[in-house]
């Protein structure tokens, strides 16, 4: 198969994902789950340009992001070396999934299947050839780094260190992930509800499953009749760092809530031309009794 084929396939599988969410009764829609303060900042979009044992680094109002490489010595040379961040979509995809295996089974040792397709097809990663080389890069990235998140208070700044993944046991295949106890807590008291399919659809954007995560974690909490403004500087702060100019920033972003309004059909937002965005409240993705059932 040639790289247009592929590519064509592709495109029509994410095209079906898609359709196949908005189609989606809430009531029938399947949950995934993220930590509060992952749905206000995130994993790089791509590969940091940065050296192997540098800190990563992402604000988003008050919220403060800091992903740390931690050493580890190879396997072949007993070298000290990095495995490097968790970045793109397929970080944020994984990371969801193991949070949900850890609150579905109120673990923090989660075990992982044996067959890394049948581990693919259950997190809905099964489009293209290299998904399973880029989750086992993945996995490996999430289990060599030290997540730190800060939240500023205007009397006082807190923060605490959680490493994500404390202790992985892989052979070629990692086959159990224990999750750290502070990032566990945090996860099980700030759990944010998300639809598997929409992840699905979303799964080759990263900043779309970062607008996404963060509209259903925001929105619900917007008062009824009281709707939160929102300007594009804040806007560009939280999505698009990595922009130069406001205008391709802003023409981007707008591309980007298309796609992910086509998931998230409850999501009400109106754009202000050149200030900004209206937040409305919003029924959030996954259905409150749904939660509660």
């Amino acid at each position: 198969m040639d790289k247009k084929q592929d590519l064509s396939l592709i495109a029509k599988r994410r095209t079906k994902l898609i359709y196949e969410s908005y189609q989606e009764e809430p009531d029938d829609r399947d949950m995934l789950f993220q930590s509060a303060a992952m749905c206000h900042v995130f994993f790089p979009r791509r590969e940091p340009d940065l050296p192997p044992n540098e800190t990563w680094e992402q604000r988003s109002g008050k919220f403060v992001l800091y992903i740390t490489p931690q050493p580890f010595p190879d396997p072949i040379t007993g070298d000290k070396t990095y495995s490097g961040l968790p970045f793109g979509p397929k970080a944020r995809v994984l990371l969801a999934n193991l949070n949900t295996i850890a609150i579905q089974k109120q673990t923090r040792t989660i075990e992982i299947a044996n067959n890394p397709a049948k581990f693919l097809k259950d997190i809905g990663l099964t489009d293209g050839g290299n998904q399973l080389t880029v989750i086992q890069e993945q996995m490996q990235r999430l289990s060599n780094c030290v997540l730190r998140t800060f939240y500023l208070d205007e009397q006082e700044e807190t923060g605490e260190t959680v490493p994500i993944v404390t202790r992985t046991k892989r052979n070629q295949w990692t086959s159990q992930i224990t999750l750290s106890e502070e990032y566990f807590k945090h996860l099980s008291e700030h759990p944010v509800p998300l639809a598997k399919t929409h992840l699905a659809a979303l799964s080759n954007h990263a900043t779309a499953i970062d607008l996404y995560c963060f509209l259903a974690h925001r929105l619900y909490r917007v008062p009824h009749g009281k709707p939160q403004f929102l300007t594009w500087a804040t806007l560009k702060e939280q999505f698009g760092q990595e922009y130069a100019r406001m205008v391709d920033f802003r023409a981007n972003f707008k591309k980007t809530w298309e796609l992910v309004r086509y998931v998230y059909t409850d999501a009400k937002i109106e754009q202000r031309g050149t200030k900004g965005l209206l937040l409305y409240h919003s029924q959030p993705p996954i259905p409150k009794k749904l939660i509660m059932s």
